[in-house]
């Protein structure tokens, strides 16, 4: 039952003083790497290093050379700024017009940047302001300012890439474990190392564990900022290339394109929309940064492939790519993010480009467990009302079904192998038309015969009204392959098919024209071949209903007359994850729980404490003053008596409430049978609650919020 005060803190020498730029440093580094992963170059990581290092060294040289804090910091400031302008000079732009809309513009840059000074400029203008921050409180007592300088730029960091950057948290976790070594060997604090690794240790496993659960817990819904700015965009107005499939196939001998590269199909326009009457493609697009990335990325079994395209006689402005386009050496393109459409400006006769991109080619063992993604695809399924009749044949067609992919290959084997490819067939994607094309009875005008452009609408109407997210693609075949290895596309080799997308696997291609294998997928050779309803075994099919009914939004009805949506009838799961899949648990309620328990659990154990104490009387309660002292900082010397001690923690704190304490606990312990005053519960209690508040008064307030939960008195006899 003894105490002392902290002795004065030690003079500082060279190697500590050392330690306590490097740690600060080290902490700013670990942030700044998270802007620098935005652009994937070492370069530009070593260039965000040196921006978080060298203004706190060279604040600390010219404070160390005599100069004022805020001169100094003036002065690397005005070099920044002008370091800022000169970079900003030379990319044409103005330093206001790029601090201005520095957020804007990395919001709306594709990811990785591109190496350009109005992208650079704002996140290191950011590092060199932290780290001049961090450099004023270097000698600071209250070691947090590297700490919070450190998170700001981890925070921007993740915020730029949203949360790619440190997928795993390791770069949190490391962070986590330099603040905390920095804490326990830079305090100036008069607690000894062990005490505070005693409470560093518990503090790191836990704050580790936290991390490692968000880590690798499954995130849906991640928060992305991106989402919160409207990229400029260029309004666009084109034909619909589908209307063109039938002039290119009367002329099949034009040269539309000369290519040269990998031998791939060439994927022209993207259309996702569909209204019943016709196929649209997008028209806002989005320029490209100067090294001509997209930002898209493809799937894990997409290979990509490069070639050079040289327009002939194509016409129009879509610009062809293998696939989902990577990147495109070409000023001023445009792009569709949603679907990865191309679209130059410019008058493309004769132009010429290179393009990078890949189609999804994953194996048949992965198709055949595909499942549907569980949200973001309901524009990709939307139908109008189907007329009755379309309608309950895609019903009927989808029954039986196991998988979504199942279901997808059903679709493809019926209109590959019942419907005949004709370049002259009538044209039109109008729902009249694919009823026509798909239940006509034979000898009909269009009936069981068309181009492309009914066979992949076909196909994309039957998979959304079987829930199976869907769209159409225009494009062209590999070509005719030419002595000097160049390829030439001509107008036989145009042609329309349809993709639909499965979870994990992305947008998956299939060509539902007959005899067309330019995926070169393999088809289960065990699938039975589908016979269209109705029709008997001598191919004549029996009556239908009327086409003039029609049910609710691309749904088949049912006797009464009743819709439940498209594919919803003996379809129910196709939206479900399958069994076995992950389970979206929510990380953040996880880590909240774990910490919540770690925090229950030191409540208890010291309300526990608390509570043995106040059985114990006047002996109790010193135990408690104790206590307080040691959650302040204050050791106890073993051979300093009660009343001694209890007089220096009066005369520190000012107060005259810890010798009554102590003397009632000294006769409690020495004199126990000797008659006293009885001195009432409640004084005592409120001496206690008087020595506690100003104990914890007398710490730094960043630690004040800790002195509940402290363990480090758990271990503490008394």
């Amino acid at each position: 039952m003894s105490g002392t005060t902290a002795p004065a803190a030690p003079t500082a020498g060279p190697a500590q003083r050392g330690l306590r730029l490097i740690w600060p440093i080290a902490l700013l580094v670990l942030g700044a790497m998270m802007l620098a992963t935005a652009w994937h170059r070492w370069t530009i990581s070593l260039l965000f290093a040196l921006a978080a290092a060298v203004p706190l060294l060279a604040l600390r040289g010219l404070l160390r050379a005599g100069l004022s804090r805020w001169f100094a910091t003036a002065i690397l400031l005005l070099v920044s700024i002008m370091a800022a302008y000169l970079a900003t000079s030379g990319a044409g732009l103005s330093l206001e017009e790029t601090v201005r809309d520095v957020i804007p513009r990395l919001l709306t840059s594709p990811l990785p940047y591109s190496v350009q000074a109005d992208l650079l400029v704002g996140p290191l203008l950011l590092v060199t302001l932290v780290s001049l921050l961090v450099g004023l409180r270097v000698d600071g007592r209250q070691r947090v300012e590297p700490v919070i300088g450190a998170a700001v730029l981890y925070v921007a960091g993740a915020l730029l890439t949203a949360g790619h950057a440190d997928p795993w948290g390791l770069v949190a976790v490391l962070m986590l474990v330099v603040a905390i070594l920095g804490w326990v060997f830079l305090d100036e604090h008069s607690e000894p190392v062990r005490q505070r690794l005693s409470v560093a240790g518990p503090v790191a496993v836990v704050g580790v564990g936290t991390l490692a659960a968000l880590a690798t817990l499954p995130v849906s819904n991640a928060f992305e900022p991106r989402d919160l700015v409207d990229p400029p965009v260029y309004e666009v107005v084109a034909s619909n290339p589908l209307t063109q499939l039938g002039a290119w196939a009367n002329n099949p001998t034009d040269e539309l394109l000369h290519v040269r590269g990998a031998e791939v199909p060439l994927r022209l326009v993207v259309l996702d929309k569909y209204d019943g009457t016709q196929w649209t493609a997008a028209t806002r697009y989005e320029e490209l940064p100067a090294d001509g990335r997209t930002g898209l990325r493809s799937g894990s079994f997409a290979h990509p492939d490069t070639v050079q395209v040289q327009f002939s006689r194509l016409g129009g402005n879509w610009l062809p790519s293998p696939g989902m386009p990577t990147s495109i050496a070409l000023d001023g393109a445009l792009i569709d993010r949603g679907t990865g459409t191309l679209y130059s400006r410019e008058d493309t006769a004769g132009l010429a480009y290179e393009v990078t991109g890949a189609f999804e080619d994953p194996p048949q063992d992965r198709l055949i467990t595909a499942q549907l993604p569980q949200s973001g695809m309901k524009s990709m399924t939307e139908l109008p009302p189907l007329p009755r009749q379309l309608g309950e044949f895609a019903r009927q067609l989808g029954e039986g079904a196991a998988t979504p992919y199942e279901r997808a290959t059903r679709i493809e084997t019926l209109v590959r192998s019942k419907y005949q490819l004709s370049p002259t067939a009538i044209s039109g994607s109008a729902l009249w038309r694919i009823q026509q094309f798909l239940l006509g009875k034979p000898g009909e005008t269009g009936a069981r015969i068309g181009t492309s452009e009914q066979f992949a609408t076909a196909f994309a109407v039957l998979a959304r009204a079987n829930g199976l997210p869907a769209r159409v693609v225009v494009g062209f075949r590999p070509g005719e392959t030419q002595e000097d290895g160049t390829r030439i596309i001509h107008g036989s080799d145009a042609f329309a098919w349809a993709e639909v997308y499965f979870a994990e696997l992305g947008w998956v291609p299939f060509s539902p024209a007959p005899d067309d294998d330019t995926f070169h997928r393999e088809r289960p050779v065990e699938a039975e071949e589908p016979t269209l309803p109705g029709e008997a075994d001598t191919g004549t099919p029996t009556p239908e209903p009327s086409a003039s009914e029609t049910t609710g939004p691309g749904g088949a009805d049912g006797a009464d007359g009743t819709d439940d949506g498209p594919g919803m009838d003996g379809d129910a799961d196709a939206m479900a994850p399958t069994s076995g899949g992950r389970i979206g648990l929510d990380p953040y309620l996880v880590a909240g729980g774990a910490a919540g328990a770690v925090v229950l659990l030191l409540v208890a154990l010291r309300a526990g404490r608390r509570v043995r104490h106040a059985r114990r009387g006047a002996r109790g309660a010193w135990a408690e003053v104790l206590d307080a002292l040691h959650l302040s900082g204050l050791r106890a010397a073993p051979h300093l008596p009660a009343d001694v001690v209890a007089a220096q923690t009066d005369t520190r704190f000012g107060i005259t409430a810890a010798s009554p304490i102590a003397d009632r606990a000294l006769r409690a312990r020495f004199a126990p049978d000797r008659p006293s005053a009885p001195t009432p519960g409640s004084a005592t209690r409120a001496q206690l609650k008087q020595v506690r508040r100003s104990a914890r008064r007398s710490i730094p307030w960043w630690r004040r919020w800790w002195w509940h939960l402290d363990p480090r008195v758990l271990g503490r006899r008394g």
